[in-house]
């Protein structure tokens, strides 16, 4: 565990930290910086856990979105686009229209087009691109040709890159997958309307499912970056505990968050046990991941927060069950049951680890993903409650949406359907604020395709 983490856990300090925050944010509302309070009180009521403080977090932030709301604007909207957040959130992307990483189109994708008096669909994924969407495009006109919907990537919705969608008259649909987040839009406002599913809905079964191979080569794979709340220290402290059985396992990632290979060598050496085996792939593309997964016996998810990890779904599509930290905040607790995998805690893993190493075939994750998730599925029932919503409003609705999966970044089943909505991008191009209109405020170009298959640029 990190000393921050640690530091931050002792609830006196947190209590102090919260109540500074909370103080800051009421300045900066008086003040009239309302964008900039309602940043400090969403991080009290979303992190903080001290519940006089997050009481009266939420009261003041639901008194300023739910009252500017009312009044036919979004206040907290309108302060974010006269400071310098929203031309920070802006800089981080171009609008070259080439999938790279740093191109806001990677990010957002038409779902449907807009058909005479039928509204189209548009999704966004990740907060910081809602902020930079927000900061670019003249909303009042989106919204009045598609519906929105969307994919955050991290657990906990109380911020304003959520919160500044909310419009009278406005459905914004808003992807759960936790039952707080899924709660906490629910009864927040009727202009966010809440699906349970998340990143990891979308995975395409096609590409993740068994493969014919001779051997099961690698007992357990872990697919993660190398950040510490991955907390592959858990593992490999887990590793030294083995003293009577040999164990192959496989550790699949990436750079990040400070930490590299070298570094995760190094941590891995450090287990010395002369039972374990540790083999470290660093920046593989899908295919080769679906490869690895076939050749492994099941799956090891030890993060304590995340969002909704993909990897661990698609894991499932592959045939393998999982072992998932019984406390991990996000998704991927949700997704365990008798057919997919185990609960561990970081003190009985080794004991969890024997365990699934003798019972692996017992389970039968791919049948529970193929029936339950998966982006066939989860294109269903997105677009069953766009069309549920849109005609309870009186909205006409009649085609379905295309299929997306996560590959790992947004990308249509069918590639065709980038030509086929080719009118919608170039609204969409036209339909920028009149501080971007005619020019980018950032003028590199990303160099990745949206269909590419290799890693994403958020963390696994």
């Amino acid at each position: 565990m990190s000393l921050v983490r640690t530091l931050f856990d002792f609830k006196p300090l947190r209590s102090a930290i919260a109540a500074g925050a909370l103080l800051r944010g009421g300045i900066y509302l008086l003040l009239g910086s309302r964008y900039r309070g309602i940043k400090d009180l969403c991080w009290v009521y979303r992190v903080a856990g001290i519940g006089l403080y997050r009481r009266i977090a939420i009261r003041a932030i639901k008194k300023s979105a739910l009252s500017a709301s009312a009044a036919g604007s979004n206040e907290i909207l309108d302060s974010f686009l006269r400071s310098r957040f929203a031309s920070s959130a802006a800089r981080k992307y171009v609008q070259s229209g080439n999938g790279g990483s740093n191109d806001l189109f990677r990010d957002v994708m038409v779902l449907k087009k807009q058909d005479k008096a039928e509204k189209g669909v548009i999704i966004i994924k990740y907060a910081k691109t809602f902020e930079a969407f927000l900061s670019f495009f003249d909303m009042d006109r989106v919204s009045e040709r598609f519906f929105i919907v969307l994919e955050p990537c991290w657990a906990g919705y109380c911020d304003p890159s959520i919160l500044m969608f909310v419009s009278p008259g406005r459905r914004v649909f808003v992807q759960c997958f936790t039952d707080d987040d899924f709660d906490f839009i629910s009864g927040f406002s009727p202009s966010l309307v809440p699906i349970r599913m998340g990143p990891a809905d979308w995975v395409d079964s096609d590409l993740f499912k068994p493969l014919p191979v001779l051997e099961k080569d690698y007992d357990f794979v872990m697919v993660a970056n190398w950040a510490r709340h991955k907390r592959h220290d858990a593992l490999f402290k887990a590793l030294k505990r083995i003293k009577d059985r040999r164990m192959k396992v496989l550790l699949i990632g990436f750079n990040w968050g400070g930490r590299t290979t070298a570094d995760m060598e190094r941590l891995a050496s450090g287990v010395n046990n002369r039972f374990v085996e540790i083999e470290i792939k660093e920046n593989l593309k899908q295919s080769e991941i679906c490869e690895y997964l076939s050749r492994s016996k099941a799956y090891v998810f030890l993060s304590w927060k995340e969002g909704d990890n993909k990897a661990l779904v698609e894991a499932m599509f592959a045939g393998l069950p999982a072992i998932v930290y019984r406390h991990s905040i996000g998704g991927a607790v949700n997704r365990i049951n008798s057919r997919t995998g185990i609960l561990t805690t970081y003190e009985e893993l080794d004991r969890n680890l024997l365990y699934m190493l003798d019972n692996y075939r017992r389970f039968t994750p791919r049948e529970w993903a193929v029936a339950n998730t998966g982006s066939r599925i989860s294109t269903g029932r997105l677009d069953g409650l766009i069309r549920k919503t849109a005609l309870e409003c009186g909205e006409r609705y009649e085609k379905a949406i295309a299929e997306k999966t996560n590959s790992p970044n947004l990308a249509y089943r069918d590639p065709g359907m980038l030509g086929h909505f080719a009118d919608e991008y170039a609204f969409l191009r036209r339909s920028f604020r009149d501080r971007w209109s005619g020019r980018s405020p950032n003028s590199r170009s990303g160099s990745r395709g949206r269909t590419e298959q290799g890693r994403s640029a958020e963390p696994t």
